[in-house]
Protein backbone atom coordinates (compact mmCIF):
# COMPACT_ATOMS: atom_id res chain seq x y z
CA UNK A 1 0.00 0.00 0.00
CA UNK A 2 1.48 3.37 -0.99
CA UNK A 3 0.82 6.19 1.41
CA UNK A 4 0.74 9.76 0.22
CA UNK A 5 1.35 12.62 2.57
CA UNK A 6 0.19 16.20 2.28
CA UNK A 7 2.61 18.98 1.59
CA UNK A 8 1.82 20.39 5.04
CA UNK A 9 2.90 17.14 6.73
CA UNK A 10 6.11 17.10 4.71
CA UNK A 11 6.94 20.72 5.58
CA UNK A 12 6.24 20.08 9.28
CA UNK A 13 8.56 17.07 9.42
CA UNK A 14 11.24 18.80 7.38
CA UNK A 15 11.11 21.80 9.70
CA UNK A 16 11.51 19.55 12.72
CA UNK A 17 14.36 17.58 11.19
CA UNK A 18 16.14 20.62 9.79
CA UNK A 19 16.03 22.54 13.04
CA UNK A 20 17.21 19.63 15.18
CA UNK A 21 18.99 17.42 12.69
CA UNK A 22 22.29 16.37 11.26
CA UNK A 23 24.94 19.00 10.93
CA UNK A 24 23.27 21.41 13.36
CA UNK A 25 26.26 22.78 15.21
CA UNK A 26 24.77 26.04 16.42
CA UNK A 27 22.62 26.64 19.50
CA UNK A 28 19.51 28.03 17.84
CA UNK A 29 18.13 29.37 21.09
CA UNK A 30 19.74 32.79 20.76
CA UNK A 31 18.10 35.35 18.44
CA UNK A 32 21.24 36.03 16.37
CA UNK A 33 21.94 32.38 15.66
CA UNK A 34 18.25 31.67 15.13
CA UNK A 35 18.13 34.31 12.38
CA UNK A 36 21.13 32.72 10.64
CA UNK A 37 19.64 29.25 10.93
CA UNK A 38 16.27 30.38 9.57
CA UNK A 39 17.97 31.90 6.54
CA UNK A 40 19.60 28.53 5.80
CA UNK A 41 16.46 26.46 6.39
CA UNK A 42 13.75 28.38 4.55
CA UNK A 43 15.27 28.25 1.03
CA UNK A 44 15.68 24.47 1.27
CA UNK A 45 12.02 24.05 2.20
CA UNK A 46 10.94 26.32 -0.64
CA UNK A 47 12.93 24.31 -3.18
CA UNK A 48 11.24 20.97 -2.52
CA UNK A 49 8.99 19.69 -5.28
CA UNK A 50 7.22 17.01 -3.23
CA UNK A 51 3.54 16.87 -3.99
CA UNK A 52 3.29 13.43 -2.41
CA UNK A 53 5.76 11.00 -0.86
CA UNK A 54 5.59 7.89 -2.99
CA UNK A 55 7.91 5.12 -4.13
CA UNK A 56 5.63 4.07 -6.97
CA UNK A 57 7.54 4.26 -10.27
CA UNK A 58 4.23 4.40 -12.16
CA UNK A 59 3.23 7.56 -10.25
CA UNK A 60 6.34 9.23 -11.70
CA UNK A 61 5.95 7.54 -15.12
CA UNK A 62 9.23 5.71 -14.59
CA UNK A 63 8.11 2.18 -15.43
CA UNK A 64 9.23 0.21 -18.45
CA UNK A 65 12.98 0.78 -18.48
CA UNK A 66 15.03 2.65 -21.05
CA UNK A 67 12.28 2.40 -23.66
CA UNK A 68 10.31 4.90 -21.52
CA UNK A 69 11.49 8.49 -22.25
CA UNK A 70 10.92 9.57 -18.61
CA UNK A 71 12.94 6.63 -17.29
CA UNK A 72 15.71 7.39 -19.81
CA UNK A 73 15.68 11.07 -18.82
CA UNK A 74 16.17 10.29 -15.11
CA UNK A 75 18.83 7.71 -15.99
CA UNK A 76 20.78 10.40 -17.89
CA UNK A 77 20.10 13.26 -15.44
CA UNK A 78 20.31 11.81 -11.93
CA UNK A 79 22.15 14.91 -10.75
CA UNK A 80 19.31 17.29 -11.64
CA UNK A 81 16.03 15.46 -11.00
CA UNK A 82 14.13 16.07 -7.75
CA UNK A 83 14.79 13.74 -4.81
CA UNK A 84 11.38 12.07 -5.01
CA UNK A 85 11.91 11.04 -8.66
CA UNK A 86 15.47 9.94 -7.95
CA UNK A 87 14.29 7.65 -5.13
CA UNK A 88 11.47 6.15 -7.20
CA UNK A 89 13.92 5.62 -10.06
CA UNK A 90 16.52 4.00 -7.81
CA UNK A 91 13.92 1.54 -6.53
CA UNK A 92 12.70 0.68 -10.06
CA UNK A 93 15.96 0.73 -12.03
CA UNK A 94 17.41 -2.56 -10.80
CA UNK A 95 20.81 -3.04 -12.50
CA UNK A 96 20.63 0.47 -14.00
CA UNK A 97 20.61 2.15 -10.58
CA UNK A 98 24.37 2.58 -10.00
CA UNK A 99 24.31 6.23 -11.02
CA UNK A 100 21.20 7.00 -8.99
CA UNK A 101 22.60 5.24 -5.91
CA UNK A 102 25.78 7.29 -6.12
CA UNK A 103 23.73 10.47 -6.57
CA UNK A 104 21.62 9.56 -3.51
CA UNK A 105 24.86 9.18 -1.56
CA UNK A 106 25.97 12.65 -2.71
CA UNK A 107 22.65 14.19 -1.75
CA UNK A 108 22.76 12.49 1.66
CA UNK A 109 26.22 13.97 2.28
CA UNK A 110 25.11 17.43 1.08
CA UNK A 111 21.74 17.55 2.86
CA UNK A 112 21.30 14.63 5.27
CA UNK A 113 18.24 16.20 6.92
CA UNK A 114 16.38 16.51 3.64
CA UNK A 115 17.12 12.92 2.60
CA UNK A 116 16.33 11.49 6.04
CA UNK A 117 13.09 13.49 6.22
CA UNK A 118 11.94 12.08 2.91
CA UNK A 119 12.86 8.54 3.97
CA UNK A 120 10.94 8.86 7.24
CA UNK A 121 7.92 10.21 5.38
CA UNK A 122 8.00 7.14 3.13
CA UNK A 123 6.65 5.31 6.16
CA UNK A 124 5.84 1.66 5.64
CA UNK A 125 5.87 1.68 1.83
CA UNK A 126 7.47 -1.50 0.55
CA UNK A 127 9.27 -2.54 -2.61
CA UNK A 128 8.04 -5.31 -4.91
CA UNK A 129 11.16 -7.47 -4.75
CA UNK A 130 13.00 -9.73 -2.30
CA UNK A 131 10.74 -10.15 0.74
CA UNK A 132 9.07 -6.75 0.22
CA UNK A 133 11.35 -4.78 2.55
CA UNK A 134 10.55 -1.19 3.53
CA UNK A 135 11.51 1.09 0.64
CA UNK A 136 13.26 3.55 2.96
CA UNK A 137 15.57 0.78 4.16
CA UNK A 138 16.39 -0.20 0.57
CA UNK A 139 17.37 3.41 -0.17
CA UNK A 140 19.53 3.48 2.97
CA UNK A 141 21.26 0.35 1.72
CA UNK A 142 21.80 1.95 -1.71
CA UNK A 143 23.38 5.03 -0.14
CA UNK A 144 25.64 3.01 2.15
CA UNK A 145 26.76 0.53 -0.51
CA UNK A 146 27.52 3.35 -2.96
CA UNK A 147 29.85 4.93 -0.41
CA UNK A 148 31.52 1.62 0.46
CA UNK A 149 31.85 0.25 -3.08
CA UNK A 150 32.70 3.35 -5.09
CA UNK A 151 34.27 5.63 -2.49
CA UNK A 152 36.01 3.06 -0.28
CA UNK A 153 34.16 4.11 2.86
CA UNK A 154 34.75 7.85 2.71
CA UNK A 155 35.63 10.00 5.70
CA UNK A 156 32.86 12.41 4.68
CA UNK A 157 30.28 9.61 4.98
CA UNK A 158 31.67 8.57 8.39
CA UNK A 159 31.50 12.16 9.69
CA UNK A 160 27.96 12.68 8.39
CA UNK A 161 26.85 9.43 10.03
CA UNK A 162 28.54 10.42 13.31
CA UNK A 163 26.80 13.80 13.35
CA UNK A 164 23.45 12.23 12.52
CA UNK A 165 23.92 9.64 15.27
CA UNK A 166 24.53 12.40 17.80
CA UNK A 167 21.44 14.28 16.68
CA UNK A 168 19.14 11.27 16.31
CA UNK A 169 19.93 8.81 19.12
CA UNK A 170 16.51 7.15 18.85
CA UNK A 171 13.36 7.04 16.78
CA UNK A 172 12.71 6.39 13.09
CA UNK A 173 15.80 8.26 11.87
CA UNK A 174 18.02 6.29 14.26
CA UNK A 175 16.57 3.08 12.81
CA UNK A 176 17.40 4.22 9.26
CA UNK A 177 20.91 5.09 10.39
CA UNK A 178 21.22 1.55 11.84
CA UNK A 179 20.28 0.11 8.46
CA UNK A 180 22.78 2.38 6.70
CA UNK A 181 25.55 1.52 9.11
CA UNK A 182 24.97 -2.25 8.87
CA UNK A 183 24.91 -2.16 5.06
CA UNK A 184 27.99 0.05 4.91
CA UNK A 185 29.94 -2.40 7.07
CA UNK A 186 28.71 -5.42 5.07
CA UNK A 187 29.49 -3.72 1.75
CA UNK A 188 33.01 -2.79 2.87
CA UNK A 189 33.60 -6.42 3.83
CA UNK A 190 32.24 -7.68 0.49
CA UNK A 191 34.52 -5.30 -1.43
CA UNK A 192 37.78 -6.23 0.32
Amino acid sequence: MNKKYSLLQIVALLSLLLLTGCGATEDISTPQENDATTQNVVPELENTDWQAVSTDAVAFDLDGGLDNPNFEYVFNHTDTVPLDQLIAFDLAADALSEGSSDELRSRFLEAPNKVLAYLVLMGDQQVDFWDNPPAAEVICMSIASADAAWHGGSEEFAKTMETCRENYPSGPVAHLLDVMEAEHKASLERNQ
